[in-house]
């Protein structure tokens, strides 16, 4: 496969995966992407969800108001005595007084409520919005492959789809991929087996190892044996044991997958794991430490490195 080089903006980080989203004053239609015009009716009237719902909160709030004034002015017009008319008018100017002034402090917190409310109603047209989002970025894939990944990467942060998943997995496979790069793994990983998505954990730990964390690895060790049936499923696997020896946790709790590979492991993984096993009492008795004795025997015997490293933590295999 012939892989170009691109530039892949980072993606925008939020709290919350709701405020990615943008709806159209117009025609309230949904959208996660960042386009001007809306892709429903065409108009550039968009706001974001979570200013929607305060403005929606503070409408709500604005409509309580006007009824307890609507309520003090009923007691004033059937009142019959000047007194009666002095009561209703001024407790219905304190209460009302009283009512704003809780509401101003209940505000922020009405909004998350209002919008989770809202999100109901509109539910229909926030699928309907992010159809139209998806559509979008397949239609422009052939024109620009870079601009589709990061459309469908946008999309991703909304949509739990493994077809979505797959369609990034695949435009990430046509890109030259640099350690620089903002690039995803976790947030890309599927139920079942596909080559595509091992070919981007073998290059993901390669370059960027510290994308490799425990989901990862657990679908590794789930498809173990698909990987192994790949022309290059050993190299994979190898790399994939290569990234997790960076941390101890990961040595500690599954010593018999990394001693399965520990013999591909290039020189310096090596090195970390061969410092992490002689380091660690309940593993210099295991089968990893025979395995990474044997090893160290065969190849790194006379490698002054080793001896350092042996002399530093105090014992020796």
């Amino acid at each position: 496969m012939k892989k170009i080089p691109v530039q892949i903006t980072p993606l925008r980080r939020t709290r919350y995966a709701y405020q990615r989203l943008r709806v159209c004053r117009s025609c309230h239609n949904f959208t996660v992407l960042w386009e001007k015009e809306c892709l429903h009716c065409g108009k550039s009237s968009f706001m974001p969800v979570d200013k929607m719902a305060l403005r929606l909160a503070k409408r709500s709030m604005q409509t309580e108001r006007l009824i307890a004034l609507f309520l003090t002015l009923a007691g004033v017009l059937f009142s019959s005595t000047f007194e009666e008319i002095a009561i209703c008018l001024g407790s219905g100017i304190v209460l009302t007084l009283l009512l704003w002034l809780v509401q101003r402090q209940m505000t922020l917190t009405e909004a998350p409520r209002r919008l989770h409310k809202w999100f109901g109603q509109e539910q229909q047209r926030l699928i309907d919005g992010l159809r139209l989002n998806i559509e979008a970025a397949i239609g422009i894939r052939q024109q620009d492959e870079r601009l589709a990944y990061e459309m469908l990467r946008e999309i991703g942060t909304l949509v739990n789809s493994d077809r979505n998943r797959l369609q990034q997995i695949s435009l990430l496979r046509s890109f030259v991929l640099r350690r620089d790069m903002d690039l995803q793994l976790e947030s890309l990983l599927l139920f079942d087996f596909d080559e595509g998505l091992a070919e981007y954990i073998g290059e993901i730990a390669r370059i960027k190892p510290e994308l490799i964390k425990e989901r990862t690895l657990l679908y590794v060790l789930d498809h173990e044996p698909e990987f192994l049936s790949m022309e290059n499923g050993r190299d994979i696997l190898a790399a994939t044991v290569g990234a997790i020896v960076r941390m101890k946790r990961y040595v500690t709790l599954y010593p018999e997958f990394i001693r399965r590979y520990a013999r591909f492991l290039p020189r310096d993984r090596f090195l970390r794991l061969f410092r992490i096993v002689t380091g660690v009492p309940h593993l210099q008795f295991s089968n990893l430490a025979t395995e990474v004795a044997e090893i160290y025997n065969a190849k790194y015997q006379w490698d002054p490195e080793f001896h350092k490293s042996t002399q530093t933590n105090g014992q020796q295999l």
